[in-house]
């Protein structure tokens, strides 16, 4: 099985560490940002799991429906 689509840091996340290194974030920013970050790791750790399935499929990573 094999991803369809890589999955990617969003700029959002990007900006984020970037702001976080070079300032000194408010209480809700810096909470924010943590959300974030744990928001993607476990995304990444979905696709960890997704990978080990023995199914012929396609898996959409990083799809935004609406």
């Amino acid at each position: 099985m094999m991803a369809y689509k890589d999955r990617s840091e969003s700029v959002l996340l990007k900006t984020l560490r970037i702001l976080n290194t070079r300032m000194e974030l408010t209480e809700d920013d810096q909470r924010y940002y943590q959300n974030q970050e744990k928001g993607y790791e476990g995304e990444v750790q979905f696709d960890v799991f997704t990978e080990m399935l023995q199914r012929n499929c396609y898996i959409l990573n990083d799809l935004l429906l609406k």
